[in-house]
């Protein structure tokens, strides 16, 4: 056998194997073990005080919907902070209608991203003993507050990760946000995120946290991650390497998100931080980033073009167990974008798209679209021309 054969095996096997591995994990990441429900009305609410800290900039198409979800909370010690982040949309104006206070952000320090900044200013103005951090794009549960403080307050957690449902409206939303959510749940172990021993897998979730106001200020708050892209990773990595007690939770009815509305947005959000791109080391990062792509293409992709080229190509490309193996990866890849789907997409977006076959046939094309948006990423960061509302986005992945 020829070294070219060699390669060729491995490459289908590998592929197969991978999918059929990453299926298992994603079943058992969402399986209900892992999930935080809404405590139904008998459970008592802690005499807890919690802030919500939210960062609002030029939010005023989504601050009315993330605010009632917060009035609307059965939680009874309950402060909301809104840190008006220099929005030019009139969302300061839309927030002062609602229960909570309004804090006018400035312009963030050097060395500072803005959303740290806002988040720190707004956990500054605290007075809880619990600090929730939210995006002002999500919404939740009446019941969610209180459910996440009776689980810290039970088991005298120090940090509650939820990963709450994603909403999917649009077309390039359905096809390429999975993609990453299932790329993420593939290699996550939620045993491991929560061992002590194991800081550096933490997984964090900047749409929906809890911390306690004495870890957070332990290891100075959002200013130990000023320059991450990944704040809401790195700020966890560092709280568990301080010694504080976490847990990660999956609450898709607890709480959702829709975090773009369109192929537009969701290109500009994904520029920011799609790669992981370390600008002081361009080479590397650049390199990381396509042998990522290049992986992507045989965990996506490899099936598709096995059954494509198969038939005009012959010899290995249409071996019984090259198309037996290209079967079973495509036979994975789909039973884990139909997990992905059920349990985190239907509810949030008000329709069954896991039941939606024309979401499997333009997989592929949802695949492409990724891969193309963490290319643009990487030549984005790493010419440091990557903007966000308005602002200069640069600086490390983690």
């Amino acid at each position: 056998m020829s070294g070219g054969e060699i390669a060729f095996w491995l490459v289908a096997s590998g592929g197969a194997l991978f999918r059929m591995r990453a299926a298992q994990r994603i079943a058992e990441v969402l399986s209900p073990r892992w999930r935080l429900a809404p405590a139904g009305s008998d459970v008592a609410d802690p005499s807890v005080r919690v802030s919500v800290c939210i960062p609002a900039r030029d939010e005023a198409a989504v601050i009315d919907r993330v605010l009632a979800s917060l009035d609307a909370q059965d939680h009874a010690d309950t402060e909301v902070i809104v840190c008006d982040d220099r929005s030019t949309d009139g969302t300061g104006t839309l927030a002062q209608a609602h229960r909570c206070r309004v804090i006018e952000g400035s312009e963030p320090p050097e060395g500072w991203l803005g959303k740290q900044w806002a988040l720190q200013t707004a956990a500054g103005a605290a007075t809880g003993e619990l600090l929730c951090f939210a995006d002002a794009d999500t919404w939740h549960h009446p019941a969610a507050l209180r459910t996440c403080v009776t689980e810290m307050e039970r088991d005298q957690l120090d940090v509650l990760v939820v990963v709450g449902g994603q909403a999917l409206g649009t077309w390039s939303e359905r096809l390429v946000m999975p993609m990453f959510w299932t790329a993420l749940l593939s290699f996550l172990d939620v045993k491991r995120a929560e061992d002590p021993e194991r800081p550096n897998d933490a997984m964090g979730n900047g749409q929906f946290w809890l911390v306690r106001r004495a870890a957070y200020d332990r290891i100075g708050g959002h200013e130990r991650v000023k320059d991450r892209l990944a704040e809401d990773v790195a700020i966890v990595r560092a709280l568990k390497a301080d010694g504080a007690r976490y847990r990660l939770r999956f609450g898709p009815t607890l709480t959702a998100t829709r975090m773009y509305t369109g192929f537009g947005s969701l290109w500009r959000g994904f520029q920011k931080n799609a790669a992981v791109v370390d600008p002081t080391q361009p080479v590397l990062s650049a390199v990381l980033t396509i042998v990522a792509v290049i992986l992507l293409v045989q965990a996506e992709l490899w099936p598709w073009l096995v059954l494509i080229l198969a038939p005009s190509l012959g010899g290995l490309w249409a071996h019984p167990v090259t198309i037996l193996l290209a079967a079973a990866q495509a036979a994975a890849l789909i039973h884990g974008r139909a997990s992905m789907y059920s349990v985190v997409c239907d509810a949030a977006s008000g329709e069954k798209l896991s039941r939606s076959p024309w979401l499997y046939l333009a997989q592929p094309l949802g695949a492409i679209i990724g891969m193309a948006a963490i290319l643009n990423s990487m030549q984005a960061q790493l010419r440091g021309a990557t903007r966000w509302k308005g602002r200069r986005v640069q600086g490390k992945s983690l």
